[in-house]
């Protein structure tokens, strides 16, 4: 399993800017980052992104940036802590396995309790270099969620 981490905080134009170190995943491969940065004394910043991983740079590191505004000012001389969360992006397409009978497609009628949608239809990466699982759809030019038939 892939890990995401953090390498630097920075405070740039009234924001918080992250570096994240992500040399475990593949270049290209969309990710999604979130998570939060916070000081003691009250101080915090929500981030949350979806980035295609970049290439290498030339010290050999892969890093991507997210940025976000603080609640209030961090403070010099406090340690800052983020927690972080790196995920990689796809699409899953379900229908009912058993559906009821067929309504006008005009018509929208509300779930009953304990409806379950539990039949993949299509599952699709985000990004064409995420081999995924056997069964799973890379995503290619084709971005389409037709159902199985």
């Amino acid at each position: 399993m892939a890990n995401g981490y953090v390498t630097k905080v920075t405070f740039i134009n009234n924001q918080l800017v992250v570096k994240i170190g992500l040399d475990d995943f593949t270049p290209g491969e969309s990710l999604e980052i979130s998570g939060y940065a916070t000081q003691a004394g009250g101080a915090f910043a929500v981030f949350h992104d979806i980035q295609p991983v970049p290439e290498k740079d030339p010290d050999g590191e892969t890093s991507m940036w997210v940025q976000a505004p603080p609640s209030a000012a961090f403070m010099k001389g406090k340690a800052v802590t983020v927690v972080l969360s790196a995920a990689r992006v796809w699409t899953t397409v379900l229908g009912e396995r058993q559906p009821g009978p067929v309504s006008s497609l005009d018509q929208d009628e509300s779930a009953d309790e304990g409806m379950t949608w539990d039949d993949v239809r299509h599952v699709k990466y985000a990004a064409p270099l995420s081999a995924g699982h056997a069964g799973h759809t890379p995503t290619g030019e084709d971005a389409t969620f037709p159902d199985r038939t």
